[in-house]
């Protein structure tokens, strides 16, 4: 017996195969938090925001994808007006999903 097929041996046994991925899912589903709902006043505020933005832009972002909200700090590499879009590396972020927004000084 080879060294591979030795060190194989003692690779972890996992009994019941998937069982992790699908305890990860449930837990994921079982996170998610509902959509908050933005004023006028904070959409407007958001908007005024993103009219100032512009490549290399450094910002903080908060925003909500697939039922969870995330914190993004980075530079904007694309501001696309007509698909309403930002790209912060290689993170694709639509305006609509932006719930914070602000510009990092410096």
């Amino acid at each position: 017996m080879n060294r591979v097929e030795r060190a194989k041996q003692f690779l972890p046994f996992d009994a019941l195969k998937g069982l992790r991925e699908e305890l990860e899912s449930r837990e994921e589903k079982m996170s998610r938090v509902p959509r908050h709902d933005l004023s006028e006043e904070r959409m407007e505020e958001l908007s005024a925001v993103i009219s100032r933005l512009y490549k290399g832009s450094q910002i903080n972002m908060t925003f909500y994808r697939a039922g969870h909200y995330y914190e993004l700090t980075g530079t904007i590499s694309n501001v696309n007006i007509i698909y309403k879009y930002l790209l912060i590396g290689e993170e694709k972020v639509f305006f609509d999903d932006i719930y914070s927004l602000s510009l990092v000084d410096g």
